[in-house]
């Protein structure tokens, strides 16, 4: 992958997509078929449960109007693994609310077969 930045922000643009048939199809464009996805609460697998996820999510915390996602640039990656950071901030002010930090695992495809997620 050249420029991991360019993939966490597709990444983060995913949790951001109001229209549900363009979510999924980023889900197939980024995550393995057999994808692992995990937080401190949650574990996640596969395409369908990656969408139920992002979908839940985005109902929480985009789709009000109140906070958006935004990827931070210092992604950086070697041997088939990423790790960045992202923030959640208020669009009414852009300051950030929370921030995150995610850790990817990809496959032979470039695909995301394990994503550990972080919030700070």
């Amino acid at each position: 992958m050249s420029d991991l930045n360019e993939f966490a922000t597709r990444y983060i643009a995913l949790w951001n997509e109001p229209d549900p048939h363009a979510r999924r199809k980023a889900i197939t464009e980024l995550f393995a078929p057999e994808t692992a996805h995990y937080t401190p609460t949650q574990e996640v697998h596969g395409h369908a449960a990656m969408e139920e996820r992002v979908t839940i999510a985005y109902e929480k915390w985009v789709k009000p109007g109140l906070f958006a996602f935004r990827a931070v640039p210092n992604a950086s990656g070697h041997h088939d693994a990423v790790r960045f950071n992202w923030e959640m901030y208020t669009v009414a002010t852009g300051e950030m609310d929370s921030r995150g930090f995610d850790f990817i695992t990809l496959d032979e495809h470039g695909l995301i077969r394990t994503d550990h997620q972080f919030v700070d």
